[in-house]
This record gives structure tokens, C-alpha cells and sequence, in this order.
């Protein structure tokens, strides 16, 4: 995926590079702007969510980003339990 072809998606989305950042998990902004540039190439998990987002509408995309950063959080604190508990 090219870095415009990136950018493209996130903008039919009406999102800003840290609320995509936010939903795909990544921390900061920092990140996608660096890929929207061609400073890194994202994962190609990251470009496999972009290109199913870009077939989807807008409502539908924010609808799966948000399931997503859902299904996220409860791995990301499953995982956390799992260190604290020491398995």
C-alpha cells in the first residue's frame, strides 16, 4: 500500500491520524504520520485492515474500528492479568 493510498483511506474516513491511531491501537499519531510519509511501511496487518476499510462506508469502517479497538482492549488486559498472575 502506498503511503498516499494510506492517507486516501484515513481521510474517506474522516479520521485524524491519532483518532485511526487510537482505533488500531498504535499510541500516538506518530506512527501514521510516519507511514502516510513513507517513513515506515506498516504492518501488513495494518495495510490488511486499511484495504478492508477502503471497501467499506463510513459508518460501517467506524462501526469495525470500534469493535476492534474493543476485541483490542480485552486481549491488551487479558494479557496484562495473565503477566500479573505470572502464567
Amino acid at each position: 500500500m502506498t503511503p498516499a493510498k494510506f492517507k486516501e483511506i484515513r481521510e474517506q474516513l474522516k479520521l485524524s491520524q491519532t483518532e485511526l491511531a487510537t482505533h488500531l491501537g498504535v499510541k500516538t499519531y506518530k506512527p501514521i504520520s510516519h507511514y502516510e510519509t513513507g517513513f515506515r511501511t506498516p504492518s501488513l496487518l495494518i495495510q490488511a485492515v486499511m484495504s478492508w476499510l477502503s471497501g467499506l462506508s463510513e459508518k460501517e469502517a467506524v462501526k469495525f474500528l470500534e469493535q476492534l479497538k474493543h476485541h483490542m482492549d480485552k486481549v491488551q488486559k487479558s494479557s496484562k492479568r495473565k503477566a500479573h498472575d505470572g502464567r
